[in-house]
């Protein structure tokens, strides 16, 4: 893990870049921004509960295998975030490593995650105030959510990171609890969780590996967040290792916050017919074991904790479409336009209102965004092009040369790391597939035409002002 203590904004400067954001943000905001991003109570209450009926007694072992394939990527994610401290994150990284075709690829993927993640975590809301307040329209909540987020997201950095300091402490709050009615309401020793069972109205049986293959793909998606430490690299203060302590750090405590609660729910709710059955299964636990105004108390939580994650996911890609811009992947006026930095609040303000409104928009289409699926596909790719950058890169010339952060276990992290996102990939949808290679096509060819014709990132290198050759340290 030891490498040398060269400043991201030395690195930054080194690349072509100028510091344009502010660089206000302490170790520990960056890591409470990339934790709110991954935000364990909304990711586990909205995006995981479909692990449960998906993998019965098996979704403690899903959690926990996602878990490891997470670290692994995070680990992979912490050399390369250290080693390039840029905004644009994981497709700059790409792109320096692998070259300017496959990096343009993912910042389409990047780009496409803008556009969709943050309406389908603001969405995650409407079923949880729907049993809080039956009459309430949920549609119009997750709308009325985007727009004081995109509000809150123009604010400067520091204030945001404390917003969602506090939002982080309420929800961890309730993921405790959620362990401990778990824990304490046990009624299957986990040694019975070994062998794994599905239980519907017609009884149970016994689960398939392809079932819990096809579902950690499901529990990659709630623990995502923890890059956004990279795309905050650029606001955060110190040497360039801060970023990598900053990756690992969110994401250990992402799987840590959502693999024991799983275990817990599991041993307290043992075959329940009806809990695998709920549409809403975390709600239908605490609703069990806590009576209608303890769950209430637990569901306020949760919303607290989506209001949290739809703030730090809109802070997170407005910095990856702010980047996307500088590095002059669109057309002039919109690079322009993008590239606005807010004279006294130092933050990428359009971009901030690009993915915002955005976001506010698809809201209203509600239940049509709700059934997008392919994203969680995106970033499998995109977690693969990771392990293998993190390969080719430490088989290059940084073999033996100093590094910000050197990954522990190496080679071990990436190679388990791609493992373990093509294993989920084979278990995806044949029309989930298709959507994301008919995105990269499109890219595809809005790079032949545009992308590779602009001065910027992806233009010729003679033209370009951003330096792509590895920097010497």
């Amino acid at each position: 893990m030891k490498g040398n203590d060269t400043s991201s904004e030395d690195i930054l400067q080194k690349a072509g870049y100028h510091q344009e954001l502010d660089r206000g943000l302490t170790v520990l905001q960056t890591v409470g921004l990339s934790l709110s991003d991954i935000t364990p109570a909304a990711s586990f209450f909205v995006i995981a509960a479909a692990v449960f009926p998906m993998a019965g007694t098996g979704a403690g072992w899903t959690f926990l295998i996602a878990g490891i394939v997470a670290i692994c990527v995070a680990l992979s994610m912490a050399e390369l975030g250290a080693r390039y401290p840029f905004a644009g994150g994981l497709y700059s990284i790409v792109t320096r490593v692998l070259g300017r075709p496959l990096g343009f690829l993912a910042m389409i993927d990047y780009v496409v995650q803008a556009i969709f993640l943050p309406a389908a975590i603001a969405l995650g809301i409407g079923g949880y105030i729907h049993t809080l307040i039956p009459s309430i329209d949920a549609n119009l909540w997750a709308t009325l959510l985007m727009l004081m987020v995109t509000a809150l997201a123009v604010l400067s950095v520091k204030t945001n990171a404390n917003i969602t300091g506090v939002f982080l402490t309420i929800e961890l709050i309730v993921m405790v609890l959620v362990t401990i009615i778990g824990f304490t309401h046990a009624v299957t020793p986990i040694n019975q969780l070994v062998h794994p069972e599905i239980y519907s109205s017609s009884g149970s049986s016994s689960i398939k590996l392809s079932v819990v293959l096809a579902a950690i793909a499901i529990a990659l998606f709630s623990y995502n967040g923890y890059d956004s430490a990279i795309n905050f690299s650029e606001e955060t203060r110190g040497s360039a290792r801060n970023v990598g302590r900053s990756v690992i750090t969110a994401a250990s405590l992402g799987v840590l916050f959502q693999v024991i609660p799983a275990f817990a729910v599991l041993m307290a709710m043992g075959t329940s017919h009806a809990f695998y059955a709920s549409p809403l299964p975390i709600d239908y636990f605490v609703t069990r074991f806590m009576g209608p105004t303890g769950a209430a108390f637990i569901i306020v939580g949760v919303v607290f904790a989506v209001f949290n994650a739809t703030l730090a996911i809109v802070l997170q890609f407005s910095r990856v479409i702010f980047s996307t811009a500088r590095d002059g992947s669109w057309p002039e006026p919109v690079n322009r336009a993008l590239t606005h930095i807010h004279p006294r609040f130092k933050t990428p303000w359009i971009a901030v209102l690009v993915v915002g409104l955005l976001g506010t928009v698809l809201t209203l289409l509600g239940s049509a965004i709700a059934a997008i699926t392919f994203t969680s596909v995106m970033i499998i790719i995109l977690y693969a092009l990771i392990a293998v950058s993190a390969i080719v890169h430490r088989m290059g010339q940084w073999r033996t040369a100093a590094l910000p952060f050197r990954m522990w276990l190496w080679p071990l992290p990436p190679l388990v790391a791609l493992a373990g996102v093509i294993l989920a990939l084979t278990q995806q949808t044949a029309s989930d597939l298709v959507t994301c290679a008919a995105i990269f096509a499109v890219g595809g060819l809005y790079y032949v035409l545009w992308g590779r014709r602009t001065k910027g990132l992806w233009g010729n290198p003679a033209d370009s002002a951003i330096a792509e050759e590895a920097i010497e340290e």
